[in-house]
């Protein structure tokens, strides 16, 4: 699931290490025979990882399986709690974060409340206050501690792992660098959109490689995957599709320009468009509600909302040609029909209609736990780079 960096050969030990090490999760107990055949690979490459990954202290050799000829080959396991990694997703409102083994399981989970616009030294001591609080509660010394995920709204430089724009701060926040001279153990830090692509979605990408991810809920976000890989950009500014243009010289959005896309459908958008226009503050869902019941003010907010998310999805869809489409956020909960509201609009904008007859998915918020994700992505980056000859002291 993780972006592989390095080339030939390298490259291939890299990939191979994750690999291994995910299947082994993913069987509770794997001969090593039974890892080539279901991966493709040599017996001398599964040796090789398998011993790296022993000697680490990843895995273990449990039981045996019985076979036809009555042979008993060693079976693999995760070492589930000899390791632990530690993920928080850093939201407008809350930073919530949670602690998991090796195996996946949860130990410990909390959220913090964020008051007001949060400067970037203090989002960092809650990020140490968080970490601690998983320690102690779950009673772990931090020398088990494999890997710590962050994935947090914004612009996110993963080379450097530090948030290069983040509407929580308005500041660059060297998430890596702090947590990193405090914690002896990977640090992955991610856009948290991204981060839930990747960990709930990149295995989609095995039967339809193409795939973009839309978020609309207090902002606008995305991430596209094309080939099978997550696409960044040159500058980490894929998949921003909050500032795709949909009204030239229309309403202005949170970045100071004018008519692009989250400035019309985010939940703020909508809300204060709906109080322009009746004079009442209410919640997306109740605007939603009333649009249902026929209120003017609620569903011409409504209409808008729908007609300029079918003019940057027209957009998106000429430009990525997606084979699968993924929607998320509180306005695809809150409406009735609007993904086949939505879909009907694109095709009347699209210049052919085959580029909207694709697979169009909406994800339920409630399913939605990205600290679980970059904490899962952690382990696996640990498992990438940690390449010592020697286990860690335990």
């Amino acid at each position: 699931m993780l972006r592989i960096e390095n080339t030939g050969k390298s490259q291939m030990k890299s990939r191979n290490r994750v690999r291994v090490f995910r299947e082994i999760l993913n069987h509770e107990g794997i001969s090593r025979k039974q890892l080539e055949k279901r991966l493709g690979l040599s017996a001398p490459s599964v040796t090789r990882v398998v011993e790296e990954l022993l000697r680490e202290g990843l895995i273990c050799e449990e039981g045996t399986e019985q076979t036809h000829m009555g042979r008993r080959p060693v079976m693999l396991c995760v070492k589930k709690n000899a390791y632990y990694s530690v993920g928080m997703n850093l939201s407008r409102s809350r930073l919530y974060y949670c602690i998991r083994n090796l195996g996946g399981e949860p130990v410990h989970s909390g959220e913090i409340r964020l008051l007001g616009k949060t400067k970037g030294d203090q989002l960092l001591s809650l990020m140490e206050h968080a970490v601690q609080d998983c320690l102690e509660s779950a009673g772990i010394e931090k020398k088990h501690l494999l890997a710590i995920g962050i994935a947090s709204r914004g612009t996110v430089n993963e080379g450097k792992g530090s948030v290069i724009y983040s509407p929580d701060s308005g500041e660059e926040i060297h998430v890596k660098e702090y947590m990193g001279a405090r914690y002896d153990c990977e640090i992955l830090v991610e856009n948290n959109v991204i981060a839930d692509l990747k960990g709930q979605y990149l295995d989609l990408s095995g039967t339809n490689r193409n795939l973009v991810y839309l978020y609309i809920s207090d902002g606008v976000g995305g991430s596209i995957i094309c080939n099978g890989q997550v696409i960044d950009g040159e500058n980490s500014m894929a998949g921003k599709f909050a500032h795709i243009l949909v009204e030239s010289g229309g309403r202005r959005c949170a970045c100071g320009k004018r008519g692009h896309l989250e400035s019309y459908v985010s939940k703020p958008a909508m809300e204060e468009a709906y109080f322009e226009a009746s004079g009442k503050r209410l919640e997306l869902p109740e605007i939603c509600r009333l649009a249902g019941e026929g209120e003017k003010a609620a569903a011409a907010v409504l209409k808008d909302a729908i007609d300029k998310l079918a003019i940057g999805i027209n957009q998106i869809l000429l430009v990525v040609n997606p084979g699968t489409l993924v929607l998320y956020g509180d306005l695809f909960e809150s409406v009735d029909g609007i993904l086949e509201r939505l879909k009907q609009k694109t095709k009347e904008l699209a210049f052919t209609e085959e580029i909207a007859d694709n697979c169009w998915m909406v994800r339920e918020t409630k399913n939605v736990r990205i600290e679980d994700s970059i904490a899962r992505l952690s382990v696996e980056r640990a498992c990438l780079l940690y390449t010592s000859p020697s286990p860690r002291d335990s």
